[in-house]
């Protein structure tokens, strides 16, 4: 069975799913030209400062890594590229390279004048060559806060009038982009103080052909933290003084952003480009069941190297073929339907637990939660074997999905 894997996100033509996300990854020309080589999709170089004076662009990175959790956590710096880098990285690789090549492009504090400075870079980066520019529009994640101003800047301070003004702020600055470029214009979001859904419907009415969902968390990955030695720097970086807890990448981030994905997809049209914890074939399916159009990632290839391209293909491939599915739009945003927005869409039924004596291995796991039953447990042992008083149950299937033998079945009740 013949597998087409293209794809056009928002006007960017794609012939695989597979994006390289703004990221150090994106900071020279070898790795655009290594990723192509593996088969991505498209790249998006690293964010762009457009300020010439940005206290960001002195930035060095620092990070630390889980590879058991595919994470990186613990910040202590990350790359910016100036304007005069930006172009001159998008210049070079257009002329090396023919996969769709995009630019990001931070957006930083409200107000005309950052207005300005985006959308005059937006303008000379397309007159290099991207083929897409993405506005990382995530001045609200405090990691970005000091970036072009002063170094002690905290995200704290944007619980001030400045984020009341940011919903309007990215409208305005997207349409203000769109009427300089003649390429498409993908809108990044972050997590961080912000209604996503609310951003992205003021990106979409701006003029925003592609929503990126979306940038890092804020967060520490597990065992960041060396609870017998409190004292140690958290990551224990030889060069950098202290770490942030405001950068989380990796597969940690994939259920938060899972989640906007599914709540953006059901508001809008819009082409989904998604971001987030995406490490492995499976989780591209996910991603595009979720009803993105395609998808993007880093960590994976920080940590594995572009070479994992390969492996991510062919196993969207075999899927896709043991499947049935000869494009990706046969199966896009498939569970869409399945999940609601809030409680209301929800009609759940009276039910109780059964539970099968044949197949019940008396491991006792169904007893154990602490929430279980009206007024006492509604699970007990008799014989070595779990009975349900189903007066006392409430239906809630922890028990069933907890059950290593399959030997508790949900029944539906009158009612």
């Amino acid at each position: 069975m013949a597998v087409d894997l293209r794809v056009n996100l928002g006007g960017v033509a794609l012939n695989n799913p597979l994006v390289i996300a703004s990221s150090d990854l994106g900071c020279h020309l070898g790795a655009i030209k290594e990723a192509e080589g593996y088969g991505a999709g498209a790249f998006i170089t690293k964010g762009c400062i457009s300020r010439p004076d940005a206290v960001g662009l002195k930035r060095k990175p620092r990070h630390r890594v889980d590879l058991k959790k595919m994470t990186i956590s613990g910040h202590s710096g990350s790359r910016r590229l100036s304007l005069e880098q930006a172009e001159s990285l998008i210049s070079r690789a257009k002329k090396e390279v023919k996969i769709p090549v995009g630019a990001n492009l931070f957006v930083f504090n409200p107000g005309e004048e950052e207005k300005y400075f985006v959308t005059r870079a937006a303008e000379r980066i397309y007159r290099s060559g991207a083929d897409f520019i993405e506005l990382d529009c995530t001045g609200n994640l405090p990691v970005h806060f000091g970036e072009t101003g002063e170094t002690n800047v905290t995200g704290e301070s944007f619980a001030d009038e400045a984020g009341a003004q940011y919903l309007g702020f990215i409208f305005e600055v997207v349409r203000s982009v769109k009427n300089v470029v003649g390429v498409p214009v993908m809108a990044k979001v972050a997590y961080e103080n912000i209604n996503v859904p609310v951003l992205v419907q003021a990106m979409t009415r701006g003029g925003a052909d592609i929503i990126d969902i979306g940038n890092a968390a804020v967060g520490l990955a597990p065992g960041m933290i060396d609870v017998y030695h409190p004292e140690k720097k958290l990551g224990g970086f030889v060069s950098a003084s202290k770490s942030t807890m405001l950068n989380l990448f990796g597969e940690p981030l994939r259920a938060v952003a899972q989640g906007y994905l599914v709540r953006t997809a059901k508001l809008l049209r819009t082409p989904i480009l998604a971001c987030g914890g995406i490490t492995s074939w499976q989780h591209v399916v996910e991603g595009i069941m979720c009803g993105a159009t395609a998808t993007a990632a880093c960590t994976i290839y920080m940590l594995r190297g572009f070479e994992v391209l390969r492996k991510m293909e062919s196993g969207l491939r075999k899927f896709m073929e043991e499947q049935g599915y000869a494009t990706l739009d046969e199966f896009r945003g498939v569970i869409l339907d399945r999940v609601a927005l809030n409680f209301a869409e929800i009609e759940v039924r009276d039910a109780v637990a059964r539970i099968d004596p044949a197949k019940c291995n008396g491991c006792g796991l169904c007893l154990k939660p602490g929430h279980c039953g009206l007024e006492r447990r509604a699970i007990t042992m008799a014989g070595g074997k779990a009975v349900v008083e189903e007066a006392q149950c409430v239906g809630c299937e922890t028990c069933a999905s907890i059950c290593p033998t399959g030997a508790v079945a949900i029944i539906l009740t009158a009612g």
